[in-house]
């Protein structure tokens, strides 16, 4: 089989090809091109030099909705809630999220009050109906829309995840009066509770409908034009799917890159025999951290947009704004800050000489010497130093600092932004970072990884091959995963094994059915069942596994999901309570089983050879300028070991090993860096 894999980052576009016959494998990377992101796909199809007909899979990691989104260039949308619950998206929550940010405003609704209408219906939490839909209104709601030149209608009436009825119903008649408009219905995008991340999800997935449909449409164009005949995936948020899903439930685009990062780092993991890993992928834009737990991507069921929430399961990924291209500037208070603003694509860290006008992080490490300016993607992109210096300059000459340590304290202050964010989201989980070995990829990930690893006590750095485009690979390990949720409260004494067996049935055979479609065959087809668990008054929940198959002993059933739920909740909070449980949703992961990708080993020998010793030069760490050794890491072999520091090249990374810390390749071509953190 052969494969393609392409991921769009904000700065470059990573391409990945592999013929599993020969082993042949081909990376590469092109400019983003933002303005027509479709354009870097396929200029990096040209790059790699591939006969598209004769690949057989291509998966696509896609910023089409995000980007949607951030230009708020989506569908004009309308919006029908239940008469008397048409604020539901400007009252939000009626919190304050930044609470010592006096400038703090919520995001504005993407859809403005005139365009939010109300219809006369109601039905009970528990799924009972008390007032038919009065279809007559809802004729004249569509109307009135019409007349306002509304693209896309979002439908969210009030405990429909209990009884869907009257939202399908006023589904049906928005069809028959106007087939051609987009229409998104919360109990098909999000049948859970919680009226306002509900209502917003509903509103995201109509908005970005048709810009993701459009993209994906013309790309598929493009391909067949092309020649390519295989088959089309692209990235979810837990694994990747088929076009038809995606035209059907937008939101999954949402994912993007960093998804396939983590995904890769799991696999990588497994092979490698280690099962605790958090992981770093620093680009050109975004440091994105995630953290992997007996072997499996830990997970979440919500994510933020733009300030936007959005109900949807998949990899639990926190990002941050510090890049490569992330920007450098002193304050009003004369403090240095770095990012979230990133120099992006266009037109990029000073060094690259196409009119940026301030120092970023990239700038600070070639200054630096971390970064050769004449190696910059294999010698295909020529840094200018001399630029880079002019920006850390005024950095230097604001703050009173020489050259190097003012380049040295903006990587220190991207490095602390990157420490703390991943200490977040490892003791905000009940997780000791001691216990984990940490895994880095990205275009930067490597010039930091090292150091942030020592900062924490984490005492072992795995730096995977090809990580420069590690995203794009690890899409390429990911299997066809299909999420359902669907809400089910209910006091767990009370809990109907019976009932929640036919949820779970009912589930199965529709994920059954789409796996099937999309090429998956019935014993390549797994199911993981779990619910969504809380004490009685509590908000949040912690999701908990059901077992598979006949639920027979019901009592038995109970006693084990209780078990697992209270072990779950003492390890994140470190306590129990003395108080009854509440079931909240009922969640089915599907997952279709991709053929594994094979892994070779690469040559062994003790003695690094000579055509892996490049000519030394000086690098400012720990304070000091001091001559380092570098090395061509294509060249290095199994059971190689050096000393730090010393700097490790290829084409599109850097890897940094400071002084006192050990490197060691291992037989799959990892760096293992001893980093002295615990």
């Amino acid at each position: 089989m052969k494969r393609i894999a392409v991921d769009i980052g904000g700065t470059f576009t990573d391409i990945v090809y592999i013929d599993e016959t020969t082993m042949q494998i081909l990376v590469d990377k092109v400019r983003s091109t933002p303005w027509d992101i479709g354009q870097a796909v396929m200029d990096a199809i040209k790059k790699i030099q591939v006969d598209l007909s004769e690949v057989d899979l291509f998966i696509h990691g896609t910023t089409a909705g995000i980007n949607t989104i951030v230009q708020k260039k989506g569908s004009k949308m309308g919006l029908i809630s239940t008469q008397g619950f048409t604020d539901v998206l400007e009252m939000a929550r009626g919190n304050k999220k930044e609470l010592y940010d006096y400038m703090w405003k919520k995001p504005k609704p993407l859809v403005p009050r005139y365009l939010r209408l109300g219809v006369h219906e109601r039905t009970t939490h528990s799924g009972e109906i008390i007032e038919k839909l009065d279809e007559k209104e809802v004729k004249e709601i569509i109307k009135k829309l019409k007349e306002n030149g509304i693209e896309a209608i979002a439908v969210c009436l009030l405990h429909s995840y209990a009884n869907p009825e009257n939202e399908r119903r006023l589904g049906e008649i928005v069809k028959a009066v106007w087939p051609e408009v987009t229409l998104a219905l919360s109990h098909q995008v999000a049948r859970e509770i919680r009226e306002y991340e509900r209502t917003s999800t509903t509103v995201i997935n109509a908005y970005i409908e048709k810009a993701v449909v459009h993209y994906l449409g013309r790309l598929n164009g493009n391909l067949k034009e092309a020649g390519f005949v295989g088959q089309l995936l692209v990235l979810g948020p837990s694994g990747v799917l088929g076009i038809e899903a995606v035209n059907e439930k937008a939101i999954y685009t949402l994912a993007s890159g960093p998804i396939g990062g983590a995904a890769g780092a799991a696999h990588l993991a497994g092979l490698c025999g280690i099962k605790d890993l958090v992981t770093m992928d620093v680009g050109g834009t975004s440091f994105d951290v995630s953290v992997v737990k007996d072997g499996v991507n830990v997970e979440k069921h919500q994510t933020e947009i733009m300030g936007y929430p959005v109900l949807m399961a998949g990899m639990d990924i926190r990002p941050i704004g510090a890049g490569g291209g992330s920007i450098a500037r002193v304050d009003a208070a004369g403090l240095l800050t770095v990012g979230p603003e990133s120099a992006g694509a266009n037109p990029g860290p000073m060094a690259y000489g196409m009119g940026g006008r301030e120092p970023t992080v990239t700038d600070a490490a070639l200054v630096n010497g971390l970064i050769d300016p004449d190696y910059f993607l294999g010698g295909e992109v020529l840094l200018n130093l001399d630029l880079a210096k002019r920006g850390v300059s005024d950095i230097a000459n604001k703050l009173g600092l020489s050259l190097h340590e003012a380049a040295d304290g903006i990587l220190s202050v991207a490095r602390n932004n990157m420490t703390t964010a991943t200490m977040e989201i490892l003791v905000g989980q009940g997780f000791d970072p001691r216990d984990f070995a940490l895994m880095s990829y990205g275009g930067a990930g490597g010039i930091f990884a090292t150091s942030l690893a020592k900062d924490m006590s984490i005492s072992r750095v795995i730096v995977p091959p090809e990580p420069g485009v590690f995203s794009a690979r690890g899409i390429l390990a990911m299997n066809l995963v299909h999420t359902y949720a669907q809400a089910y409260i209910r006091a767990m004494n009370e809990l109907d094994i019976g009932e929640l067996e036919d949820i779970y049935e009912d589930m199965e055979n529709g994920a059954l059915k789409i796996l099937t479609a999309e090429g998956i065959s019935r014993d390549a087809i797994e199911f993981m069942r779990s619910l969504d668990i809380c004490f009685e008054g509590q908000r949040y929940y912690v999701e908990t596994a059901v077992p598979m198959g006949k639920l027979l002993n019901h009592e038995k059933i109970k006693r084990e999901i209780r078990r697992s739920f209270e072990q779950l909740y003492e390890m994140r909070y470190g306590h129990l309570i003395n108080a009854p449980l509440r079931t909240i949703n009922t969640r089915l992961k599907a997952m279709g089983k991709i053929k594994e990708i094979s892994v070779s080993e690469i040559r062994q020998g003790k003695e690094i050879h000579r055509k892996a010793m490049k000519r030394g030069r000086e690098v400012y760490l720990d304070g000091n300028l001091m001559e380092t050794q570098i090395y061509e890491r294509a060249e290095l072999l199994c059971g190689n070991s050096i000393p730090g520091p010393a700097i490790i090249e290829e084409p599109f990374h850097t890897t940094v090993v400071m002084p006192g810390q050990k490197l060691e390749v291992d037989k799959l071509g990892n760096l293992i860096i001893s980093s002295g953190g615990a």
